[in-house]
């Protein structure tokens, strides 16, 4: 029986913080897709259009959760890192939070990756990314 009582205080004491809480967990994002594709596929889009994001996320304690959607082309995220500073994403490209969001592609021909950083009501972030092809 004591065997028991340390067994379930280890555990226990696993799962509480230094406030002697529960730890809350970080949401997971268990599908980013575009236009049916999904990572680590690189998604082939066309110029200008508009496509339906397609997410699926939950957080272990059903925290509500607010999405931040950041579009940046791969050019500008390569030369972002040699010149180790932050990227700057193309403004005003995703419409929308998590459901029903709208990606307007970008015009110009090249590679892009969309971000998707997911928080709860905890602060606690999950990020995922996909890549983009912009088509001639």
């Amino acid at each position: 029986m004591k065997i028991f009582y340390l067994l379930l205080l280890t555990f226990t004491s696993i799962a509480l913080n230094s406030n002697g809480q529960t730890e809350n967990k970080a949401p997971k994002i268990e599908t980013l897709a575009i236009d049916g594709k999904k990572a680590p596929s690189r998604v082939p889009l066309n110029p200008g259009e508009k496509y339906l994001i397609k997410v699926t996320a939950t957080d272990p304690e059903n925290d509500p959760l607010q999405a931040r959607w950041e579009l940046f082309s791969q050019t500008e995220l390569t030369e972002a890192v040699k010149e180790k500073r932050k990227p700057v994403a193309i403004p005003d490209m995703v419409t929308g939070t998590l459901q029903n969001v709208i990606l307007d592609v970008p015009i110009k021909q090249g590679n892009y990756r969309l971000f998707l950083h997911l928080t709860d009501s905890h602060k606690n972030l999950t990020t995922a990314s996909i890549d983009l092809l912009v088509l001639l």
